[in-house]
């Protein structure tokens, strides 16, 4: 029935001319990428007026895949006609019915919005309105209420065409993946650190995951975790990194001879963000994600991620800072995380019973001398 998909975008919208048409060029691209990926067939995608146009007949299908990508606000599959009253008319009295019966409802209550896009077509947009709405009553049981309303049938009009669709489906907005540069992701297994890294890709970063290496079951777990992310990683062609630290026994047999067990946490993180700080390097990424949200776990007091955060001289970015475990749960639910990440992993032998809580640069520096033979300097671009 569809033959046309509408897809509106947000801040995108803001930009100056020349910004968003880039913007643009990026979204389109990703789009196409999604639509591809996923073996959705399309004829065409362009932008017109602030709106993306994906011409296909699969338009209730490319709404699952496009709500994840970023840079899309909402999405209305819609039938594209000729702008004539008796075709708009026609048309949004089907899409009435068919909505009338995925509802079950004898007498919806209803209303029409009808928007001008372009100016070319000679009725007012409230004038389009009234005649569609008046149709509709002659034709169906129906009952128009303009707040109070279980159907909205939209007529949306530019360059001699009519888009008339009766749902919008929201998506995550945001902006286009590729659009903000890139960055090293640490990925732990965790709940945590998967929606840090999504919340990232939502504001146009690509990722570029990172797993420092705790055991084989613990790696098959984030191996899922990131097949999951990439569905909403379009525009990103990163793949999971593993890295196996070779320092770490080293650093944990140290610390207990100098009955220095508590530091362990805030050494083994150190030694994270210095091979995320090293990949992010190679691959010109400007700063590491971290899942970090503040008090939640020892590790996260900010003196312990001040300590952290001097292993790199790119910014180490925590977006769960401010959240707390309930938000964090929410989000990892929504975007399909959460059950991943509640998988069994593997047990990590060397955590402290009492691990520091408020960790003192001072102190790190000497144990790190003590350890490595030198000061823990940052690493130089």
């Amino acid at each position: 029935m569809f033959n046309v998909l509408v897809v509106r975008y947000g801040e995108i919208g803001t930009k100056l001319r020349q910004a968003r048409r880039w913007f643009e060029n990026l979204l389109m691209n990703n789009i196409r990428e999604a639509l591809v990926s996923e073996g959705i067939d399309f004829k065409k995608v362009e932008a017109k007026h602030g709106r993306v146009l994906v011409r296909t007949n699969r338009a209730e299908e490319a709404v699952e895949v496009l709500t994840r990508v970023f840079g899309i606000v909402s999405l209305s599959p819609a039938m594209e006609v000729d702008a004539e009253m008796e075709k708009i008319n026609k048309t949004a009295l089907k899409l009435f019915r068919k909505k009338k019966r995925e509802l079950g409802l004898e007498k919806p209550k209803f209303r029409v919005t009808a928007r001008r896009i372009t100016k070319e077509f000679p009725l007012e947009s409230p004038e389009v309105q009234a005649k569609v709405g008046e149709y509709i009553l002659e034709n169906e049981e129906g009952e128009v209420d303009l707040h109070n309303y279980d159907i909205e049938i939209g007529v949306e009009l530019m360059e001699g065409r009519a888009y008339i669709y009766v749902d919008k489906i929201r998506a995550w907005g945001g902006l286009p993946i590729g659009t903000q540069g890139k960055v090293v992701a640490l990925l732990s297994g965790g709940i945590d650190s998967p929606v840090a890294a999504f919340l990232m890709m939502k504001r146009g970063v690509e990722v570029i995951p990172v797993h420092i290496y705790m055991g084989e079951k613990t790696l098959e777990k984030v191996r899922k975790i990131w097949n999951q992310l990439k569905k909403y990683h379009y525009g990103g062609k990163s793949e999971l990194i593993v890295v196996k630290p070779k320092e770490r026994e080293e650093i944990i047999q140290k610390l207990r001879e100098m009955k220095k067990e508590n530091y362990t946490c805030v050494f083994c993180k150190f030694m994270m963000v210095r091979n995320a700080d090293r990949i992010a390097k190679e691959f010109g990424a400007k700063g590491i994600v971290m899942g970090d949200s503040l008090g939640q776990v020892a590790s996260q007091t900010l003196e312990n991620m001040y300590i952290v955060s001097q292993a790199s001289d790119l910014p180490v970015y925590r977006p769960l800072v401010g959240m707390d475990k309930e938000e964090i749960v929410e989000i990892a639910k929504k975007i399909g995380t959460f059950e991943l990440s509640t998988l069994p992993e593997d047990e990590i032998p060397f955590i402290p019973e009492h691990p520091v809580i408020r960790g003192s640069w001072e102190e790190f520096r000497e144990l790190y001398k003590a350890i490595f033979g030198e000061e823990p300097k940052k690493r130089e671009c």
